[in-house]
């Protein structure tokens, strides 16, 4: 008794000891985001800047940095990553790898399609369905809170792009409520879909809830076409800054403990949801995988010669995010392997922003590569850049993750087939715990 006591104990000071760790990391960012951006930037100019990132309909393809100002995009992401940490806190959520994966994916796309105003609805719907359906504590729903804003632009576009007036922001919102509960309705049956071999399962959700509402939206003869907003002059100051940024990580994760025992430990894992690098391993060791997982992605962007603006770095956050859900060297590497090799015989250029931010966003099916080798890996990324290029006309452009959308179609067709040739293989005998809502991510 004495045993169990001293390691619930045990348990408990270590989880006080993350979440102030985490919160400290979360804050520092924020607040480097909102320095840069007034260093940049005059404060008349941040502000100028981030009312027509706001007012913008934000769907794919909107870089901030050149849709407004470099000095507004880094505002507008050290707002909105105050915001998520300021939920986290209210809502009691666990500070673990599902919430670092939840707001560094938050803070990323907060350069490329999400703002302060839009991502609100999307907040107020799940907790609607929450108090009138689920009943279950809030903290328990913290991935469609935080990675359920991956529809927010159907709020601004709405809200700005149609040109309702008065009307269309409240028609926007209302419509932003509705899809918020949509999605934390969904996304634990989508789930049974790749059986976790889909990291971004929101992706996927919000991915056919955006495509409902556009077909309702044609209905009414409301037509999208998508907009192309990438700025390629900040590539070297951008470089040097994610580069300094990540190094800042990886030091950090030492200091706090990291270990190479740990590390193996990751590294064993095939990745498949839910892998909680902070549980498996401790916060150090993930802190220093999430580091390495995003200097691979600056480091393939910079090889081929790739632009470095908003939607590279929402790529970049977002696949140091899930450096400590999921994804790891081993399990990257061969997908992201495929997508170049598959640009070779196809008629897309590596550096074209299409292949380019699959190349890392692509990582998404990474379990399959560490489940199944280093060639399912090469096959999956090879399988999933034709697909992303032509789903984003499904939802209209409105759905950010739109790679989490084609990577869960193609696990349906993936994981449909291994489960009716020998369901077993999709066993990876790693022991999980029991999924539950909150392990259920993106």
């Amino acid at each position: 008794m004495e045993k169990i006591k001293t390691k619930s104990g045990y348990m408990k000071l270590n989880e006080e000891v993350n979440r102030r760790r985490i919160t400290i990391l979360m804050i520092s960012t924020s607040f480097l985001f909102l320095i840069t951006a007034f260093l940049i930037e005059s404060p008349m100019e941040v502000l100028k800047g981030e009312w027509k990132i706001i007012t913008s309909p934000g769907i794919l393809i909107t870089d901030f940095m050149d849709l407004s100002n470099i000095g507004s995009a880094f505002f507008n992401a050290g707002i909105t990553t105050l915001m998520g940490c300021g939920l986290a806190w209210l809502v009691k959520a666990r500070f673990n790898g599902y919430l670092l994966s939840a707001i560094f994916t938050l803070t990323g796309f907060s350069f490329f399609g999400k703002t302060p105003f839009n991502i609100i609805p999307i907040f107020i719907g799940v907790y609607l369905y929450d108090k009138f359906f689920s009943h279950q504590p809030l903290r328990d729903l913290i991935a469609p809170l935080l990675f359920g804003t991956t529809i927010s632009p159907v709020v601004s576009l709405m809200a700005f792009g149609l040109g309702w007036g008065l009307e269309g922001i409240v028609v926007g919102i209302g419509i932003g409520v509705i899809c918020g509960g949509l999605i934390a309705a969904v996304m634990g049956h989508v789930f049974t879909f790749h059986q976790g071999y889909n990291l971004y399962n929101i992706g996927t959700s919000a991915g056919l809830i955006g495509t409902v509402v556009y077909m309702m939206m044609r209905g009414f003869g409301i037509k999208i076409d998508p907009v192309f907003y990438w700025s390629t002059e900040h590539t070297s100051f951008l470089s040097i800054y994610t580069f300094v940024f990540l190094a800042f990580i990886f030091l950090l994760g030492i200091l706090w403990g990291a270990n190479f025992s740990n590390y193996k430990k990751i590294l064993k894992s095939s990745g498949r949801l839910a892998s909680d690098y902070v549980e498996i391993a401790d916060l150090g060791t993930t802190l220093v995988n999430m580091a390495i997982i995003g200097l691979i992605g600056l480091g393939y962007v910079i090889l081929i010669g790739g632009d470095v603006n908003g939607p590279i770095l929402a790529g970049i956050f977002t696949i140091t995010g899930f450096g400590a859900l999921g994804k790891h060297p081993r399990n990257i590497l061969p997908v992201m392997i495929g997508v170049y090799l598959i640009c070779i015989p196809k008629i897309w250029s590596h550096t074209d922003p299409g292949p380019l931010l699959a190349a890392l966003f692509c990582t998404t099916l990474a379990p399959l590569s560490g489940r199944f080798g280093f060639f399912a890996g090469i096959a999956a990324g090879a399988l999933h850049l034709p697909m992303v290029m032509h789903v984003g006309g499904l939802h209209g452009y409105m759905n950010l993750y739109n790679n989490g959308f084609a990577g869960g179609l193609a696990m349906l067709i993936i994981v449909g087939f291994i489960k009716g040739l020998k369901p077993q293989l999709l066993d990876d005998g790693w022991e999980r715990k029991k999924i539950s809502k909150t392990s259920v991510t993106q």
